[in-house]
C-alpha cells in the first residue's frame, strides 16, 4: 500500500516541476526578447543623435574651411603677400601700403567670419599683452606673422604642425585641440595661400592663413544641439594618443578637456570601444565607472570620434519596470495554474483514498495561501486586473475593479465583461480583442471609459493566456488609469499654445507693416494641408511651424523691416538670417513632429535657389513646401512698407508661374482650389 501511494506522488511532483521549469524558461525567454528590443531601440535613438551632432560639427568645420579658402583665394592678398616677400628692407621707413591693406583685410575678414573674441578679458595692471581665444593671422613661408588680429593666440607646437602640414599638402589642415596658458581649448585651421598668378617663385604657395577658434564657444555647444533624449545623455569627443584615449571635450565629472585620459585597455570603457570600433553599440562603463549605453561615430575631417552615451540605469528604468510587471503577472499566472493542477490532482487522490483526507486538507490550505498571495498582489496593484475566458466571462477580478463597480470580487466571477464594466466600455476594446485573437500576441491601446461613475483615460493591455486549468484561450486584461498623466499633457499643450500666440503678437508688434502676417500664414497653410489631406501628425507640425516661422524677425532691426527704399546687400542678408535666428531660439524645445526642420526649410526652393541650406527637390519636407507657398501668398497680397498688396488672383498667377521651379506644383494647385472659395482673403490687400 505504501509503495502504491508513493509512486503517483513522485510522478505528480515531477510533472509539476516540469511545468514550473518550462514556464520559467518561457518567461525568461520572453523577458530577454523584450530587453533586446529595448536595447535595439536605444541603439537607433543614440545613433540618430550621434549622426546629427557629427554632421553639425562637420558642417561647422566646412564653413570655417570655406571662409578661410575664400580669403586665401583673394587675388589682392596673394599679390601683396608676394610683393612683401620680394621687398628688401634696407632701412626703417613708413609701413608699406601692401602691409596696411593686408592688415585691414585680415581684421575685416576676422570680423566677418567670426574669428574674433567678443568676450572682454579683465584688465591686468601691468604691461602684459592680452591673448584672446580666437584670432586670424597671415604668415609667410617661414611661419613668421605678416599681419594678425589683436590678441592673436601664440603659435604653439600644435599650430605650427598644422601650418607645416598645410604647406606640405597644399590643403586645409586642422590642428589638434590644444590648451593655451589660460587652460582654454583652442583649434587651429591652416589654409595655404596660392602663389599669385605669373609670379616667379620656387613653390606653389606664398604663405598660409591660420585661424584659431575657441572650442568652448564654437565647438562644444554643437555637442548639445538638438533635443536631449534624457537628462543623462552625453556627447563626448575622444581621440587616440598612443595607448591612451583622450577626452577632447568636457565631461560631467569636470576637469580640463584634453587633459583627461584613460588607458585604451581599460575593461569595458565606452571611449576605448568607440576608438577601437567606431559605430558599435553596447553597454559599457563611462569614465566614472557608471554603466552606460553608448554608440559612436567617426568624424571625416579630423581624427576624432564622437561618443554618444546615456546612463543605462535611467535609460532602461521604464523598460525594467515594465519587465518586472510582466514577470510578476506571468509568474502569478504560472503559480495559479500550478496551484490549480495541484488542487485537482489532490482532489482526485482524495476520492480514491479516504485516508489521504488530511493530506488533501493540507494542500487545500496551501492553495488558499497561494490564492491569498495572488489577491495580495493583484488587489494592491494600481490597475484593474481581470482574467477572461474565451467567451469573455470573468474568471478572476481584483479588488480594485470590484470596488470601482460597487461589488465583491467573487460576485464578478462568471459574469460577462460587458456586465461588469458596461457595454459602452467594452465596445472600444472590440478592435483590440479581435486583433488579439487573430495575432495571438499581446495588444496595447488607450481608451476613454466610464469607471465607477468617473470618466477616465485607461492604458489597456491584453495578454493571451493559452490555458487556465481546464479552460483554453483565456485573456488577461489589465487597465491602468493614466487620466492624471493625460491631463498634465493637455495642460502642457495648452500652455505651449498660449506661448506661441504671445510670440506671434511680439513679431507683429516688431514689424507693424507685417501685422497679422503670422496668423494669416497659419490660416492659409492649414487650409492647404486640409486640401492635401495631410495626416494628423503632419497637420499639427504644419500648424506649429506656421505659428513660429517668423519668430526670428524680432532679431532683425525694425528700421530694416520698415525701410521703404531697396535693401542693401548686407540688409538683405540680415533679413534672410531670420530663419536661422528663429531656429536657434527654438532648438532647445521638444516638438512632436519635425517642426524645427519645417521652419528651417520654409525659404528653400525646389530648384535649390532658396536659403539658408540650398536644398532642392525631395530634400525639402512637404510641410516646408506648403509653408513656403503660404508664406509667399500672404506676403504678395499683404501691403508692405515699400509696396501695396496684390489681389489674390494676381498673387496666384505669380505663384503659378514659379510652380515647378520654386514651389511645389501640387501645393500651388491646392492653394488655387482653396482660394476659389475664400472671398475674405481679397480683403487683406486693402488693410494698411
Amino acid at each position: 500500500m505504501q509503495q502504491r501511494i508513493t509512486k503517483p506522488i513522485w510522478a505528480g511532483i515531477a510533472a509539476l516541476l516540469v511545468i514550473l521549469v518550462a514556464g520559467a524558461l518561457l518567461i525568461n525567454a520572453y523577458i530577454q526578447k523584450e530587453r533586446q528590443r529595448d536595447l535595439d531601440d536605444w541603439s537607433i535613438r543614440l545613433g540618430l543623435i550621434a549622426e546629427t551632432r557629427v554632421e553639425a560639427i562637420e558642417e561647422w568645420l566646412h564653413r570655417q574651411q570655406q571662409s578661410l579658402q575664400e580669403l586665401a583665394d583673394n587675388a589682392s592678398l596673394q599679390l601683396y603677400l608676394w610683393q612683401l616677400s620680394q621687398r628688401e628692407e634696407t632701412e626703417p621707413a613708413a609701413e608699406p601700403a601692401q602691409l596696411t591693406f593686408l592688415r585691414n583685410l585680415v581684421v575685416a575678414s576676422a570680423e566677418r567670419y567670426g574669428f574674433t573674441d567678443n568676450q572682454q578679458q579683465p584688465a591686468i595692471p601691468a604691461n602684459v599683452p592680452l591673448r584672446h581665444a580666437s584670432g586670424l593671422a597671415l604668415l609667410d613661408l617661414q611661419r613668421h606673422p605678416v599681419v594678425s588680429t589683436s590678441g592673436m593666440p601664440e603659435l604653439g607646437r600644435a599650430f605650427k604642425n598644422a601650418i607645416d602640414q598645410a604647406l606640405a599638402s597644399g590643403k586645409t589642415s586642422y590642428s589638434s585641440l590644444t590648451l593655451d596658458s589660460h587652460d582654454r581649448v583652442l583649434l587651429g585651421i591652416a589654409v595655404p595661400v596660392p602663389m599669385v598668378l605669373g609670379a616667379q617663385g620656387k613653390g606653389s604657395h606664398s604663405g598660409v592663413i591660420l585661424a584659431v577658434q575657441s572650442a568652448e564657444r564654437k565647438l562644444y555647444p554643437l555637442l548639445k544641439s538638438g533635443v536631449p533624449l534624457t537628462t543623462s545623455d552625453e556627447s563626448l569627443l575622444v581621440q587616440r594618443e598612443d595607448s591612451q584615449v583622450v577626452y577632447l571635450s568636457p565631461t560631467r565629472a569636470g576637469g580640463v578637456p584634453t587633459r583627461k585620459s584613460l588607458p585604451l585597455d581599460r575593461y569595458q570603457l565606452a571611449a576605448a570601444a568607440a576608438i577601437a570600433q567606431p559605430g558599435t553599440f553596447g553597454q559599457f562603463r563611462n569614465y566614472a565607472g557608471a554603466e552606460v549605453l553608448a554608440t559612436s561615430r567617426p568624424l571625416r575631417s579630423v581624427p576624432w570620434v564622437l561618443l554618444q552615451q546615456v546612463n543605462a540605469k535611467l535609460a532602461l528604468q521604464e523598460s525594467n519596470r515594465h519587465r518586472r510587471f510582466l514577470v510578476t503577472v506571468f509568474s502569478l499566472l504560472l503559480f495559479f495554474i500550478a496551484a490549480t493542477l495541484v488542487a485537482a490532482w489532490r482532489h482526485g487522490s482524495s476520492v480514491r483514498a479516504l485516508h489521504d483526507a488530511d493530506a488533501l486538507r493540507a494542500k487545500t490550505l496551501e492553495l488558499q495561501k497561494q490564492t491569498e498571495l495572488l489577491h495580495a498582489v493583484t488587489d494592491n496593484a494600481e490597475a484593474y486586473v481581470v482574467l477572461l475566458d474565451d467567451q469573455q466571462r470573468v474568471l478572476f477580478a481584483n479588488a480594485r475593479l470590484a470596488s470601482a463597480t460597487g461589488t465583491e470580487p467573487r460576485e464578478l466571477v462568471g459574469n460577462t465583461l460587458a456586465a461588469v464594466i458596461g457595454p459602452a466600455n467594452v465596445e472600444p476594446l472590440a478592435d483590440a480583442m479581435e486583433e488579439l485573437h487573430r495575432e495571438t500576441a499581446a495588444q496595447h491601446c488607450t481608451r476613454q471609459m466610464l469607471i465607477g461613475g468617473e470618466e477616465k483615460t485607461l492604458q489597456c493591455s491584453m495578454v493571451p493566456v493559452d490555458r487556465v486549468g481546464e479552460r483554453f484561450n483565456a485573456t488577461l486584461l489589465v487597465l491602468q488609469d493614466i487620466t492624471e498623466l493625460q491631463r498634465a499633457q493637455q495642460k502642457h499643450a495648452s500652455l505651449l499654445r498660449k506661448l506661441v500666440a504671445t510670440l506671434m503678437h511680439v513679431v507683429d508688434l516688431h514689424d507693424p507693416h507685417s501685422a497679422h502676417h503670422s496668423e494669416r500664414m497659419v490660416e492659409v497653410a492649414n487650409a492647404i494641408g486640409r486640401e492635401l489631406r495631410l495626416g494628423e501628425t503632419d497637420r499639427d507640425t504644419l500648424d506649429m511651424a506656421a505659428n513660429l516661422a517668423n519668430l526670428g524677425k524680432i532679431f532683425v532691426p525694425r528700421e530694416v523691416l520698415t525701410k521703404t527704399e531697396p535693401l542693401t546687400e548686407a540688409e538683405q542678408e540680415l533679413v534672410q538670417r531670420h530663419v536661422q535666428f528663429g531656429a536657434e531660439l527654438l532648438e532647445e524645445l521638444e516638438f512632436e513632429g519635425p517642426v524645427l526642420d519645417t521652419i528651417k526649410q520654409k525659404q528653400e526652393h525646389l530648384d535649390g535657389s532658396g536659403y539658408p541650406y540650398r536644398l532642392s527637390g525631395e530634400q525639402i519636407l512637404l510641410t516646408a513646401r506648403i509653408l513656403a507657398v503660404a508664406n509667399a501668398f500672404v506676403a504678395l497680397i499683404s501691403p508692405r512698407a515699400y509696396r501695396g498688396g496684390m489681389n489674390p488672383a494676381a498673387a496666384l498667377d505669380r505663384l503659378l508661374k514659379e510652380a515647378g521651379t520654386k514651389y511645389d506644383r501640387h501645393v500651388v494647385a491646392a492653394l488655387f482650389h482653396v482660394a476659389e472659395n475664400r472671398s475674405d482673403w481679397s480683403e487683406w490687400e486693402n488693410e494698411a
